[in-house]
């Protein structure tokens, strides 16, 4: 402790040669079976052991933690005559009401926090049902996860791709049109009903849109240079919002821009995509009036009338 004090260095003096071993032997095992050449191999990358050991050595270890409650067994030769960790004392219990509570927390959290967040959240759930043998804990995590059925690695890959507002080809599994490659330049990833999106501006029909993410199967290809997309129409639209402002949440294409005294405000939304403007516009109900454009207002009009014909047999 005095030279640790001294120094504020960890040094291969300062340990208990046997218990700290042990105990690496221990983690190294937990990751998966090893064998006797494979745990010389970390041992000797070790940041402060730097060594390998002998067979008799490991055998020390391995009675020591046997001694301790741990079943460890060898594999056999074709296998690889692994050392094989089968259970030890140290794992981890939850009951029932611990993982409602648990999925309680996780479903409050993730409509609060920033995708990189919720990430983090999710992996650490994840490692949690790894260590803790759990069945039930394993099922609601399927049920509660926001990731559902998307591929994390690619989700990371699609996010750096947007925060650089990179040019991708990406192959995307269309619910009606089935398999194909889209082009698009890339905006941003986000929750939407309980979903994950991406963001950006196609080239097909030359405006912004979205995707679910968890239709993307895998990126093909990065432009190099970025396609001109200046020429593309985007529509300026005013509407009047009533309700409980405070808890009004704007998009990024979308500003306050005059506050009025009857708890009403007027926003201003732009964009290229027509139907994302419609059911914008749509989901507010009748909190919400189209100032301008006239022509975004008569198509307002003209989608309500067609709702309410559905409702009264088609009459007007």
């Amino acid at each position: 402790m005095k030279e640790f004090m001294k120094t504020k260095t960890v040094t291969y003096n300062l340990m208990s040669f046997t218990g700290f071993k042990s105990l690496y032997v221990f983690s190294l095992l937990l990751e998966a079976p090893k064998s006797y050449a494979e745990i010389c191999e970390a041992f000797k990358n070790h940041e402060f052991i730097k060594e390998a050991i002998s067979i008799d050595t490991l055998r020390v270890y391995l009675t020591s933690l046997k001694r301790a409650g741990c079943e460890i067994v060898r594999t056999k030769r074709a296998e690889g005559s692994k050392y094989k960790l089968v259970s030890h004392p140290f794992q981890l219990e939850i009951n029932e009401e611990q993982i409602n509570a648990l999925a309680k927390v996780y479903k409050n959290i993730s409509k609060n926090v920033s995708l990189e967040e919720m990430i983090i959240l999710d992996k650490f759930l994840r490692k949690l049902v790894s260590l803790i043998a759990n069945p039930l804990l394993e099922e609601t995590y399927k049920k509660v996860t926001v990731f559902k059925g998307i591929n994390m690695v690619l989700l990371e890959d699609l996010m750096r791709h947007c925060k650089a507002k990179e040019q991708i080809t990406f192959l995307y599994d269309s619910p009606k049109n089935g398999k194909k490659e889209l082009q698009i330049l890339t905006d941003k990833i986000d929750f939407s009903n309980g979903k994950l999106y991406l963001y950006g501006t196609g080239f097909e029909y030359k405006q912004y849109g979205y995707f679910l993410v968890s239709r993307i199967e895998k990126i093909m290809s990065i432009a190099l240079h970025k396609t001109d997309l200046s020429g593309i129409e985007v529509y300026t639209v005013g509407y009047e919002l009533k309700g409980n402002l405070p808890e009004l949440k704007l998009g990024d294409d979308e500003k306050i821009i005059e506050t009025k005294n009857d708890n009403t405000v007027l926003v201003e939304y732009k964009s290229s995509n027509m139907f994302m403007i419609k059911q914008k516009i749509l989901s507010y109900g009748c909190a919400c009036k189209v100032v301008y454009p006239e022509s975004v207002r008569d198509e307002i009009i003209a989608t309500l009338k067609e709702m309410r014909a559905g409702y009264i047999d088609g009459t007007d």
